[in-house]
């Protein structure tokens, strides 16, 4: 595992607002888990946690952040009059800058605390390109800091399904219990589609923007029956009516996002099951003689649009597949997948799909044109259609972004991903040792921006590339 994560606790700072909050001991394995929930995760290798142990109320809390492999770092107090609230800060400063310069493979920074003084630190590390990851009670966090965090994990939306309390601070024994029974989570009706209610969703490798919050707000569940075709296609439909629904006329939304929305909301979903090898053409075909179409916007991107919307200059609009490709139990015929009412049963055929949807596929590079450019300007066009059709599974480019695999996969010394930061210089992030190792451009997989490696050569990487597109067209 590429373990690219330090993270640090200010525990002087977390625990008088975690008990004040919510009338319990603080417990660091939630945020632990929280972390590791977020998709840039991909390993913890450094974890302290700085208070001053001596005290009674933290030496019992001093057992547990052993156990669960937090390292307690004591700060002493230097007045005995007055205690030095800032000293647990600095040292934590001090360790994340030493850190910096040790251990340049570290890609993420937690800093667990509210606390503005940390607002500079994570310009310091933005300036080295490092990802900053704020964790507090959104309500009590310095708001300098919080804009300053690439992603903030406010605390008060951490899972209540199981309460875990330090039950006896003399002893030092831990007690695992249920919550109140006013604080059960509330019994799940009978429904057809088997997910947990919309409250207690794990959303948090969603991107935080608008479109998120409409589907969380919605009674749209996550649906996990992926054989039965017409049941997804069903939420499907009601995941981009809700979408639109409420938003505004010249609203558009891109199909790498909404990709990433899927993989949420129908766990296990996948392509081929509908009769399609590219993201893209799917998303045509659902949006055949539809309220909605697909547009090509700037020649990179492909987004979801309301057919009737105002479009800009540079925009095209695609043309749809064949219609008629659903059949009702009354032997009906309908031209759209939006014609068909919630609920009500239709056939699926793939034959007439895979007919229907012949047409020369979305923004793909003639063969011959392949044959003849470089590596270079192939290998980016590549990646130009997998971001605008969505098809990149998320586990790859978790991968990608590890220098590992891509020297595995494709003889290159760094990974062929790279984060964007918008916070940092781009021309820094760029750099690998002084010199640009990445395009200047933006690549955009399931709503997140990236860099790509463009130091590809034709007799080193050609061969290699083209087994691994292999290898993910499957």
């Amino acid at each position: 595992m590429n373990c690219n994560t330090a993270v640090f606790y200010d525990v002087e700072n977390l625990i008088s607002l975690f008990n004040a909050k919510t009338n319990r001991t603080l417990q660091l394995d939630e945020i632990h888990r929280r972390i590791l929930d977020l998709e840039v995760v991909q390993g913890i290798s450094v974890q302290k946690a700085y208070a001053d142990w001596a005290q009674q109320v933290n030496r019992n809390l001093r057992s547990y952040v052993l156990q669960i492999g937090i390292e307690p770092v004591q700060i002493f107090n230097t007045n005995q009059n007055d205690k030095v609230k800032n000293a647990a800060d600095v040292s934590l400063i001090i360790d994340a800058v030493e850190l910096l310069v040790k251990r340049p493979e570290i890609e993420n920074y937690v800093i667990a605390s509210g606390d503005g003084i940390f607002a500079f630190l994570a310009k310091k590390l933005h300036e080295y390109g490092k990802r900053v990851i704020g964790c507090g009670f959104d309500r009590n966090s310095n708001i300098i800091f919080k804009n300053s965090c690439d992603i903030f994990l406010p605390l008060e939306k951490a899972d209540k399904a199981l309460t875990a309390v330090v039950k006896n601070l003399n002893k030092g024994t831990i007690a695992i219990h249920a919550p109140p029974e006013d604080e059960h989570p509330p019994t799940l009706d009978p429904a057809p589609i088997p997910s947990p209610s919309p409250e207690i969703k794990n959303t948090s490798k969603l991107p935080k923007n608008k479109f998120t919050e409409v589907l969380v707000q919605s009674d749209i569940h996550i649906w996990k029956n992926n054989r039965d075709i017409p049941g997804s296609l069903h939420v499907i439909k009601r995941m981009i009516n809700t979408l639109f629904e409420n938003a505004d006329t010249d609203t558009d939304l891109e199909i790498s996002l909404f990709k990433g929305y899927l993989d949420h909301y129908l766990p296990g979903f996948r392509l081929g099951q509908y009769g399609f090898k590219r993201f893209g053409e799917f998303m045509r075909f659902l949006v055949t003689a539809s309220p909605y179409c697909l547009i090509e916007t700037g020649g990179t991107v492909l987004r979801i649009a309301r057919r009737n919307a105002p479009h800009g200059e540079k925009d095209v609009l695609l043309e749809d597949t064949s219609p008629l490709l659903f059949t009702l139990s009354n032997k009906q015929t309908v031209k759209s997948l939006f014609d068909i009412e919630d609920g009500m049963a239709f056939t699926y055929d793939m034959k007439l799909v895979k007919a229907a949807s012949a047409a020369p596929e979305v923004l793909r590079p003639a063969p011959v044109s392949e044959q003849q450019e470089s590596a270079r300007k192939w290998i980016k066009n590549t990646f130009v259609r997998l971001s605008q059709e969505g098809t990149l599974p998320a586990r790859e480019i978790k991968q990608l972004l590890t220098p590992e695999y891509s020297k595995k996969t494709f003889g290159v010394k760094v990974p062929v991903f790279k984060a964007m930061h918008s916070r940092a210089h781009l021309k820094e992030q760029r750099e690998v040792n002084g010199k640009l190792v990445y395009w200047k451009d933006e690549f955009k997989f399931n709503g997140k921006s990236y860099l790509i490696y463009k130091e590809w050569i034709d007799k080193q990487h050609r061969a290699k590339f083209e087994n691994w597109l292999k290898k993910i067209d499957k």
